[in-house]
């Protein structure tokens, strides 16, 4: 990095660690007067006029020290080879620019691109996933991934995890929200998975190069991660986890928000289930997702749910008589009764591969 480059990142850091400057007046400063270096130091005479900030604040910033532990910071950005946007770039995310308290800046490992932004996708939830949560996580964030979604996430165990992996997987790209400085992985065990995701993606953080995991780091980022995102998938958590913190920011932010349905007698259930109760939209499938967004998933890459054998010959027939058939039609052609027709195209609809139509008609999805 060069030294014009460091010396940038050197005044943002001054400024936000100034006493009373806070992230909203960092940005305001920065709106009005430009790069913090054009109005700290022996620039300070263009705060003369600024009313929101103290004399004390104003003096603070007119000396010429570098902020604490500046070679500290600065030896960490060279070793990972850390990378800085702030709020004034261009490349900054502009859905993340729109909410209540943007950070006024991020480092990064890895490549950021303005495209990514246009289609992020956050999907969240419990450290302690269970079998169920991780296989659907698996199946909805690679066929969001494949869909052309950047998946974000915040590197935690569990849903988190496997919502990196499965992007990885698919060889599409993926951002880590850090609740630590980029060059600190927490949790360590996930040193490989951060590895990959520079490869494919970003370590992104609002916090300082050095900053160490501490618990009230966690639900400040979690804005970020609904910040960034255009919707968020929350698979599994309970009323008090991070996920729902996330969804209660997404709320907030006039983001999408989804939840997987889960079993009623499982804890990790309790959030998902709660937000459906409170209008978030239910996901059974990637399509869910997909049709809020106006896309179609490609046939070739929906998975068609294992069926009896009944229910097998029954679809195949309603497959037959495409675009749709009606019910008494389907009844001659099956040999069934008015009951265990109606009870295996329950099934069938369940399972997401018909549909029922007006006029008591029948139609594949598939």
């Amino acid at each position: 990095m060069n030294s014009t480059e460091i010396n940038r990142i050197k005044a943002w850091i001054k400024l936000i660690s100034t006493a009373e400057i806070g992230n909203s007046k960092a940005i305001k400063l920065a709106q009005m007067l430009g790069e913090p270096e054009e109005f700290m130091g022996s620039a300070s005479g263009k705060l003369k006029d600024i009313s929101f900030i103290s004399e004390f604040a104003k003096e603070q910033l007119s000396q010429e020290l570098p902020p604490q532990k500046w070679e500290y910071t600065a030896n960490l950005i060279e070793k990972y080879k850390i990378k800085f946007i702030s709020i004034l770039d261009e490349k900054y995310p502009s859905l993340l620019k729109n909410i209540f308290d943007p950070p006024p800046f991020l480092f990064y490992r890895g490549t950021l691109f303005k495209e990514d932004f246009r289609r992020t996708f956050a999907i969240v939830g419990t450290r302690k996933a269970s079998n169920y949560g991780k296989l659907m996580t698996k199946r909805i964030g690679s066929k969001l991934a494949e869909s052309g979604f950047t998946i974000v996430s915040g590197l935690a165990y569990g849903i988190d995890t496997i919502s990196h992996i499965s992007a990885l997987e698919s060889n599409k790209r993926t951002f880590a929200i850090m609740g630590t400085g980029v060059d600190q992985i927490y949790p360590p065990r996930n040193i490989y998975l951060a590895e990959k995701i520079v490869e494919n993606g970003a370590l992104i953080s609002e916090f300082i190069p050095g900053r160490k995991a501490e618990r009230w780091n966690f639900p400040t980022r979690n804005r970020i991660i609904s910040g960034v995102s255009i919707g968020c998938l929350i698979v599994e958590g309970s009323k008090r986890s991070g996920a729902l913190l996330t969804a209660k920011f997404a709320l907030d932010q006039n983001r999408d928000i989804f939840a997987l349905p889960g079993d009623i007698n499982r804890q990790q259930a309790e959030g998902p289930n709660y937000l459906i109760k409170l209008g978030a939209k239910i996901v059974t499938s990637t399509r869910d997702i997909l049709e809020e967004y106006d896309l179609i998933m490609d046939k070739d890459e929906r998975e068609i749910p294992k069926l009896g054998e009944k229910e097998d010959q029954i679809y195949n027939i309603i497959l037959q008589n495409k675009p749709e058939i009606q019910f008494d039609n389907l009844i001659m052609k099956t040999g069934c009764s008015v009951g265990e027709l109606s009870t295996i195209l329950l099934s069938l609809e369940l399972k997401n591969i018909v549909k029922k139509m007006p006029g008591n008609k029948i139609m594949p999805l598939y």
